[in-house]
């Protein structure tokens, strides 16, 4: 529904329903590739130096509601969402791989 709302539509003079509904153009800078490998934050308290930063993650897409980002550990398989989110959308990941 996210992009649907997004598109240009013929039957509304080729604007989309969020302008319609808005009246400003809708930003498309928060969209992603599906499948781009990403690294999600891990920063939390009590953590020392020699800690990881981040989870090296598989970008799955948007949650409704939310300003995160849907991605899947690829060393656990935990799901979850993310605000804090570097994307490498020129590499594409396998999740049945383990040596991401």
């Amino acid at each position: 529904m996210y992009l649907i709302n997004r598109l240009p539509s013929p039957v509304i003079q080729n604007k989309s329903p969020y302008e319609m509904l808005y009246k400003t153009v809708p930003n498309f800078q928060n969209l992603r590739i599906f499948g781009c490998l990403c690294f999600s934050s891990t920063i939390e308290n009590n953590i020392n130096k020699l800690d990881p930063k981040a989870k090296k993650c598989i970008f799955l897409g948007f949650k409704n509601g939310t300003k995160g980002y849907v991605v899947i550990d690829t060393n656990t398989r935990e799901i979850f969402v993310s605000r804090n989110v570097v994307f490498h959308e020129h590499i594409f990941c396998k999740i049945l791989d383990n040596d991401l």
